[in-house]
């Protein structure tokens, strides 16, 4: 079993230079986001989609490894486990990935949030370019917001 627990931790050390790069190149999709440059968006994209890849490979690892161990880990009470084991030094690792982890989960979202005000603004600058900025939106069936036009919409059915 200490074999598996150094593998574990080998694997949390990964993760956390991964995670580290993570952050970064978020931050720098972020910029490039915010400047609209099309060539750093598309490089920054292939390089968030290498890291998360990795990063995923590894959890399966890491899943693999701790069922090998046998330690009998539930979901979302792997930290209560680890720390239960007393390896201070697995179990600070595993919270610094844990915390880069939620890291990079809160720039993905704000950047995701960027991503969507554009699309967002680029659907009413097309729309009054075609002319068709002066009907209201309503949400539709699905929820989705659309356009109104005089007679296609049925409100109600007597």
């Amino acid at each position: 079993m200490p074999s598996a627990i150094e593998n574990l931790k080998l694997l949390l050390k990964q993760d956390i230079r991964d995670l580290e790069a993570l952050t970064s190149t978020l931050s720098a999709e972020k910029t490039a986001l915010k400047s609209r440059d099309s060539k750093a968006i598309q490089q920054v994209t292939q390089n968030k989609s290498s890291l998360v890849q990795q990063i995923e490979t590894r959890a399966k690892q890491k899943a693999k490894l701790l069922a090998s161990c046998g330690l009998g880990i539930k979901p979302g009470a792997v930290t209560k486990t680890l720390e239960s084991y007393g390896d201070e030094e697995l179990t600070g690792l595993w919270k610094e990935s844990v915390q880069a982890l939620k890291q990079c989960k809160d720039q993905n979202t704000v950047n995701g949030s960027i991503i969507s005000q554009t699309l967002q603004r680029t659907a009413k600058l097309m729309s009054i370019i075609r002319g068709q900025g002066t009907k209201p939106d309503l949400y539709g069936q699905q929820g989705k917001t659309q356009s109104v036009s005089n007679g296609q919409h049925i409100l109600g059915k007597a």
